[in-house]
């Protein structure tokens, strides 16, 4: 490949980056909408002695906020990798990049927006709630691991895409019987 042949690639996929920035950012504000809507907060109960207590079922909740990060994951590193695959797989290795940082955009796209909705302000909220009132806890991630799934979620599909597709550089032609080498 010449480097001719690279710039034209390159020329080739510019009205692209656009859509994909676009994909990218509908990616990351719908999946931290739905992430935020779909998570059951669990709630400190103010006690007749102004304690604020939460049940073991409350406690096991604050990981289904992880969890379902988790799973939005799943389904958002795939979108954003098979959009990766379509529009920039002349690019060849080049593909694997884009995708590894749309995923990573998209992933703290969708944290930023879920925790922007909320609820936030955990410490003012309880510190005026009332005997017997229950108080949400703050709408956060807890770990940084669920962004690993965004990445690996996104190389997925380009990987097994590459793995079918043919090459046009591979041109293995055996040799006829007529053409070998006598032993």
């Amino acid at each position: 490949m010449t480097k001719l042949d690279s710039i034209s690639r390159w020329r080739r996929t510019r009205p692209w980056w656009g859509v994909y920035a676009g994909t990218v950012a509908v990616v990351a504000v719908v999946s931290g909408i739905i992430w935020n809507r779909t998570v059951v907060l669990p709630a400190y109960e103010i006690g007749e002695d102004f304690r604020a207590r939460i049940p073991e079922s409350g406690l096991a909740q604050l990981v289904s906020i992880d969890v379902v990060y988790s799973l939005i994951a799943v389904v958002g590193g795939l979108i954003v990798g098979i959009t990766s695959w379509v529009l920039f797989k002349r690019l060849g290795w080049l593909v694997t990049l884009i995708a590894v940082l749309g995923a990573l955009i998209a992933g703290i796209g969708t944290r930023i927006v879920g925790e922007i909705i909320g609820p936030r302000s955990f410490e003012d909220r309880i510190a005026a709630a009332t005997r017997g009132e229950l108080v949400r806890v703050d709408f956060a991630a807890h770990t940084w691991v669920p962004l690993a799934i965004w990445v690996a979620m996104a190389v997925l599909p380009i990987m097994l895409a590459s793995m079918v597709r043919r090459e046009k550089w591979i041109n293995y032609v055996p040799a006829t019987p007529t053409e070998a080498t006598p032993d």
